[in-house]
């Protein structure tokens, strides 16, 4: 995707109590805000569905139920898409490629993946990956076992990659009969916890090829096999489109963290977090590699010290305008910005409901 300079932006914030909209333009000032939607419920993910861009999808917990929430007007509107889950959590909902207008995908706890064919009227269990023979090797991180990343392909309707924790990142190349995990170079934990796992299991380790705790997977807007991931045990890359990815951690305070974000001139950025406390303390930091850079830049201009927060995995975005803009939410209910690269921040919003997820999408 091309660097974008007169569209519209929508940035949407899921927050423990409701949805909130931040509308602008590339000028990225005169924020407009509108919200809360969806109050009571706890809003895992919210997405702008590029195809039309007028349907949203959110999903949502509360009020005795989980499902997926849709408007067709913007936001205006709300009704829910389908009957609710049988699962703990719908985590991420996903809009289909522009080739399938009616393809919705749907990430929950305990990890599965669902599609919808019919905007989200019906929804059907992704058999092929639900029921991979590795799946009775997938386990609980702290947050739970889900399925938290679903990508599509801009260039191939046919491909999709998803992140579980803890199992790693899966891929089909068939629209989602057949899946193959994609962790090559990333850290296993079959080895150094296998006594743990012999007794999860009652056997030892069969399919090494999983096991590893992904936290968010992201792909660069422009170069679909370019992604990037945050993981318990670091940040990677690949270039290959998921075949080998490179660790490219070293330079950040700590290997572990949550949030990631690309933005289209290929910076990446990472918010590293405490991995023994999750919640942390001092000067809030992000860090950002540049293009082709060997080291990290460590950014603080306008973030403050703060005290026992955390960033939750979906909580940040970026948006495809010039000079990089970045966008993420804290456990606070604070929602930074920057609209260079980082090198300033600035509050979008204060005060709201902690942060669980945010998104940002443009629009004609």
């Amino acid at each position: 995707m091309a660097t974008r300079t007169d569209d519209n932006i929508l940035v949407l914030a899921g927050t423990r109590d409701g949805l909130y909209f931040y509308e602008g333009t590339c000028a990225r000032d005169g924020w407009t805000r509108r919200g809360p939607v969806l109050e009571g419920l706890d809003i895992a993910n919210a997405v702008l569905d590029p195809r039309d861009g007028r349907t949203i999808w959110a999903s949502g917990s509360g009020n005795g139920s989980t499902a997926v929430y849709r408007s067709r007007d913007c936001g205006e509107t709300w009704a829910m898409a389908g009957e609710p889950f049988d699962c703990d959590m719908v985590w991420h909902v996903e809009p289909g490629h522009a080739a399938h207008p009616g393809r919705v995908y749907a990430g929950v706890r305990p990890a599965g993946l669902y599609m919808s064919d019919d905007s989200g009227e019906t929804w059907q269990p992704v058999r092929g990956l639900n029921e991979h023979p590795s799946s009775g090797e997938w386990w609980e991180g702290g947050g739970g076992k889900m399925l938290h990343t679903i990508l599509t392909n801009p260039s191939d309707p046919d491909e999709l990659t998803v992140a579980i924790s803890v199992a790693g990142v899966f891929q089909s190349r068939d629209g989602g009969t057949n899946w193959q995990p994609s962790n090559e170079g990333t850290v296993g934990m079959a080895e150094e916890m296998a006594e743990m796992m012999l007794e999860m299991f009652g056997h030892p380790v069969e399919h090494h090829g999983v096991h590893r705790c992904v936290h968010k997977v992201v792909r660069h807007p422009g170069r679909p096999e370019v992604m990037y991931q945050q993981n318990h045990d670091g940040v990677y890359k690949t270039e290959d489109g998921g075949a080998n990815w490179v660790d490219i951690s070293e330079g950040v305070s700590s290997r572990f963290g949550f949030v990631i974000g690309v933005t289209s001139d290929a910076s990446v950025y990472v918010v590293p977090q405490d991995m023994d406390k999750v919640r942390f303390s001092g000067q809030l930091g992000v860090y950002r590699r540049r293009e082709g850079a060997a080291s990290w830049d460590r950014l603080t201009n306008g973030l403050p010290e703060i005290e026992n927060i955390t960033l939750y995995r979906e909580g940040m975005a970026t948006d495809n305008c010039p000079a990089g803009g970045v966008y993420f939410g804290t456990s606070e209910g604070d929602l930074f910005h920057t609209t260079n690269g980082g090198e300033t921040w600035s509050k979008l919003a204060s005060g709201i409901p902690a942060v669980r997820s945010v998104s940002c999408e443009h629009y004609s």
